[in-house]
């Protein structure tokens, strides 16, 4: 990957299909259009509450949109994910 993560920071990329977690929740943008799930790409070297590969919830108005080897994504604090989905 062309990026690497800083700090307290998380890269997260916008997850698009309707998803179910393993407790049966459906993930799906008809919820709230401001609260979608995400999949983290990196974190920072500050980060050990999430790690890449966890899907999570969060605060997408405070996120900083970038594009990453053609692939749209958001570098948030991690202060800013609300819930990591199992």
């Amino acid at each position: 990957m062309g990026i690497q993560v800083l700090g307290n920071n998380v890269l997260v990329a916008e997850t698009e299909q309707e998803e179910k977690t393993t407790g049966g929740i459906i993930l799906t943008e008809a919820i709230d259009k401001g609260n979608k799930p995400g999949l983290v790409l990196a974190v920072g070297d500050s980060v050990s509450s999430v790690k890449a590969g966890q899907r999570v919830f969060i605060k997408w108005s405070e996120s900083m949109p970038v594009n990453v080897e053609g692939q749209a994504a958001v570098i948030v604090d991690v202060e800013h994910i609300k819930a990591i989905i199992s």
